[in-house]
Order: C-alpha cells, then sequence, then structure tokens
C-alpha cells in the first residue's frame, strides 16, 4: 500500500475499507504543501475541494459584518474539512488558514461527491461524522449559553486535549500555536478576561509550561 493510501487508511471516512478501495481513493488525492499563514480557502469563494489534513494545524473562522473573526475550530491530522456542502454548490462558509507548515490532501468537489455515489459504505460514514459534528456544534452553542467565563475556558481545553492532545507520565501534553486574542475568539469572550482565567490555571497548577508546550493535567480533565 502506498504512503498516501497508509495515510488516508487513519482518516474516520476512509477507515476499514478494502485497500482496493484505497487505492482508488488515494489516485484522486493531491498533496498541497502549505506555510504558516497562507490560506487555503476563503469565506464565499467557490467550493472546489475536500481537504484532509497529514501534517500541520489549519484554523477556521468566520468574519462577522463588523469584522470581527470568530474561530470555528483548529484541525489537525487526520481531519477533513470543511464538514459541510457535500450535496450542492454552496461556497466555502469560512475562511482556513495555516497555522503551522502544513501537508494537506486535496479531493475536488466533484470527484468526491462521485466517491460517496458509487461507495455507500463512505457514505454512510459521512453522515455518522456530520452528525457527530451537529452534536458538537450544539455542545459548544450550550456552553456558550450557560457556562461562565472560566467553565468556557475550561471546556476549550478539554476539546483541544481531545482532539489534538497527547496523553504521557503526568499530564496531556498540547503543542497549539494558539493566542490568548485566538481562544478568546472560540469562546466569545475578550482576551483580558481569558488571560486572567489562564493565570488563574496556572497558579493552580492545572496547567503548566514546558517549553513550546503546555500540560494539561489529569486530576482537572
Amino acid at each position: 500500500m502506498g504512503g498516501k493510501a497508509m495515510f488516508l487508511q487513519d482518516v474516520e471516512l476512509f477507515r476499514d475499507l478494502p485497500q482496493e478501495d484505497l487505492e482508488r481513493i488515494a489516485s484522486l488525492a493531491i498533496e498541497r504543501n502549505y506555510d504558516k499563514g497562507e490560506y487555503v480557502f476563503m469565506e464565499g469563494q467557490t467550493r472546489e475541494a475536500i481537504y484532509f489534513v497529514e501534517r500541520g494545524l489549519i484554523k477556521v473562522f468566520k468574519v462577522d459584518e463588523e469584522g470581527r473573526e470568530q474561530i470555528v475550530n483548529i484541525m489537525g491530522p487526520p481531519q477533513m474539512f470543511p464538514h459541510v456542502g457535500f450535496f450542492d454548490n454552496t461556497p466555502y462558509p469560512g475562511t482556513a488558514e495555516v497555522l503551522t507548515p502544513a501537508v494537506l490532501w486535496s479531493i475536488h468537489s466533484k470527484r468526491f461527491d462521485e466517491l460517496m455515489t458509487a461507495n455507500p459504505q463512505i457514505m454512510k460514514r459521512l453522515m455518522s461524522v456530520m452528525g457527530r459534528r451537529i452534536r458538537q456544534l450544539q455542545g459548544k452553542l450550550q456552553e456558550l449559553a450557560l457556562f461562565d467565563a472560566r467553565q468556557r475556558v475550561e471546556a476549550l481545553l478539554r476539546h483541544f486535549c481531545e482532539e489534538h492532545g497527547h496523553p504521557e507520565q503526568g499530564g496531556i501534553r498540547l503543542k497549539l500555536p494558539v493566542t490568548h486574542t485566538e481562544l478568546a475568539q472560540m469562546v466569545g469572550m475578550s482576551r483580558e478576561s481569558v488571560n486572567r482565567i489562564w493565570n488563574q490555571l496556572r497558579r493552580e497548577g492545572l496547567i503548566e509550561r514546558n517549553k513550546e508546550d503546555w500540560i494539561i493535567h489529569p486530576d482537572w480533565t
């Protein structure tokens, strides 16, 4: 099995597919390399492809009418994006910006639609992935509506641990180049409030800095 197919078998959408199917899907995927700060696509552009993250981190965000940025998600290996627009020709719903040098595999939207039509197993799994994303969005909206400021930051860190954390002795290691401003944009708070809560968590020993990484301690998560 080729390297591209080996990566794609780790993508939830294609997990457990026969090798023959993986090789066929791999033949449709194109490798794309991005540097930090580059844009994969912009909100409102014609949707041309589906992307799968092999290496790096991608920030997906929207901009409101007043020009304020709202971060929707941060994607890492082996996630796919975007999660909408599979069954119509709607444009990209947000902007995807590269946070760290990234390697992505893209499949043209038309080819991806044909792939789903020809393979009901992939279609079924896609519906499962989309259903889970909807539940995550509902949970996030509930957190924003019901949680106080500290609980929002704690919930965001738990999400980061689940999606990007690396368990090790003493805690969960996070290596996310995310600023306090970006954290604030994800939880609907001011940067000053996030900074204050972050310092509280550090003083209480719940999080600690280790060079460029953060260690989140298990007695809290």
